[in-house]
């Protein structure tokens, strides 16, 4: 299309008409021009398809990390809740004087686990990397950061904190001095003056506290996950057919 404008140029200029030559001249300019605009424009279609699809993926793989952070923090609900009935059962040993049984070493177990927080992060680690600007919704880029720069370093913060300030000072000192391990099971040495203990079993009321609430605030910390897992799924679902 170029060239061709260049020959009606150069037969114009050859038939000394500049008038129709400049006509030409400034319709062969605004092709350029156009054309120029055009690819721009094509190039931007471009850049921006590929946000879009860069966005969708790093938004379902969001999706993927909560769901998973919503399993392990319900698996941890789950044995934190039965770990609650066992620490009601030791404390009623010695408040009911129940003799000793076989099922005791199993309850002791259960209350000195306690499940590590495990929560996926590969994602919003990505997303940042990438820029947070590339979430087009505010409300959802702000409830992604709220969940993982907040809400999570809180409940880490808060559950290391409720278990770990008994456990190295008090809880293994009074386990040591009355119990014995064998095959990961607590088994009482002596067991009547175990009951006689008030300290380890103020330990075990104290520690049943601390359990409640840390299993308080992972039940939080899964609300505030779905919350935000409902919003990356609406909008996920809402892009898809558009």
């Amino acid at each position: 299309m170029i060239g061709f404008f260049r020959k009606i140029r150069k037969k114009l200029a050859d038939d000394n008409k500049p008038l129709k030559y400049a006509r030409y001249a400034i319709g062969e300019i605004i092709l350029v021009v156009i054309g120029i605009l055009i690819a721009l424009s094509i190039n931007n279609w471009n850049e921006d398809n590929k946000l879009h699809k860069r966005e969708l993926n790093l938004l379902s793989e969001l999706s993927t990390n909560l769901k998973i952070n919503i399993k392990n923090l319900e698996k941890d609900i789950k044995l934190q809740t039965k770990s609650i009935k066992s620490f009601k059962y030791i404390l009623s040993l010695p408040n009911n004087k129940l003799p000793y049984n076989d099922s005791i070493p199993s309850y002791l177990y259960d209350i000195d686990y306690c499940p590590d927080v495990i929560l996926v992060s590969s994602a919003f680690h990505t997303l940042k990397s990438s820029g947070l600007e590339i979430i087009q919704s505010d409300d959802i880029r702000i409830a992604i950061v709220n969940l993982f720069e907040v809400d999570y370093p809180s409940l880490m913060q808060e559950t290391r904190r409720l278990e770990d300030q008994l456990w190295p000072a008090v809880v293994v000192p009074l386990f040591q001095k009355h119990l014995r391990n064998d095959n990961d099971r607590w088994f009482p040495n002596d067991y009547d003056n175990w009951l006689k203990d008030t300290e380890f079993f103020n330990m075990v009321s104290l520690r049943a506290t601390l359990r409640n609430s840390s299993t308080s605030f992972k039940k939080k910390a899964v609300e505030q996950t779905k919350d935000v897992l409902r919003l990356i799924e609406e909008e996920l679902k809402k892009r898809k057919y558009n």
